[in-house]
């Protein structure tokens, strides 16, 4: 599945891909070009849990940012205000995930990871909020460098900060993919929020963990300096790389940039 919105302003293209071994797609993405805001969720739990979680999650977001501004990001809306109302509506996902999971025995124990950007304009130029909780990545592509603007939440990452593993061993340690925090898991969420200054040429990649299993953060700067500007391309190509890999996972990326 594919989705696009042009506009003059930041515009985000998405893609979807079931990979090679998973039977259901528990990935979702959400791009609102004109509100400036794009969502990135990789649901888990059982049956359609997971499916359910991530859908809950990126509709729930645009809505509630939605509702608090009555129109686009505007440059009137400071960061600080803004990495607060991210808070809120991640808040507000996470609530409605657990009260779906609470309605239906199925669904218990169902929640996401969830990434969010949102960029605002103010006479000091172009600025990126971050939200993000799990191990769902937001990326910086800036002059030919890929940067990560996120940190996973993971017991992985935990003991890696504590000089217990290497990250040679997390790439293949069974537990990699333990998470710390997550949508619909903790009666709060807690999620990380930060904010950026970005360069007109700069592109801003979301992506599941589907394609950081896949792909060393090497080889995704390799496939975006040849694809860029491109961003379809871009997106194609890094989905079609993870799984010619194997596809071992549900792979969502998602790729920003001006227009």
């Amino acid at each position: 599945m594919t989705s696009a919105q042009r506009s003059d302003k930041w515009t985000g293209v998405g893609l979807t891909d079931l990979g090679l071994v998973r039977k259901l797609n528990q990935d979702a993405f959400s791009l609102d070009n004109s509100l400036q805001l794009w969502v990135l969720a990789d649901g888990m739990g059982g049956h359609a849990g997971g499916e359910v979680a991530s859908q809950i999650a990126v509709k729930a977001i645009p809505d509630v940012v939605r509702t608090q501004l009555s129109t686009e990001i505007s440059p009137s809306v400071q960061p600080d205000k803004l990495e607060s109302l991210l808070d809120q509506a991640l808040e507000s996902a996470n609530q409605r995930i657990r009260n779906a999971a609470a309605k239906d025995e199925s669904l218990k124990g169902m929640g996401t990871t969830i990434i969010v950007v949102a960029i605002t304009h103010s006479p000091k130029g172009y600025q990126a909020s971050v939200a993000h909780a799990g191990d769902s990545r937001a990326y910086l592509f800036r002059q030919g460098t890929l940067s990560l603007w996120t940190k996973d939440h993971t017991l992985m990452e935990e003991r890696l900060a504590l000089n217990l593993i290497t990250a040679k061993q997390v790439r293949t340690h069974p537990l990699r993919h333990v998470l710390t925090k997550a949508l619909g898991i903790d009666p709060e969420t807690r999620p990380t929020i930060q904010t950026y200054p970005l360069e007109p040429s700069d592109l801003i990649l979301m992506c599941s963990d589907g394609l950081t299993k896949m792909l060393t953060d090497q080889e995704i700067q390799t496939i975006i300096r040849k694809e860029a500007p491109q961003a379809e391309a871009i997106c194609g190509t890094l989905v079609d790389t993870a799984n010619r890999l194997g596809g071992e996972d549900n792979t969502t990326v998602v790729l920003i940039g001006l227009h």
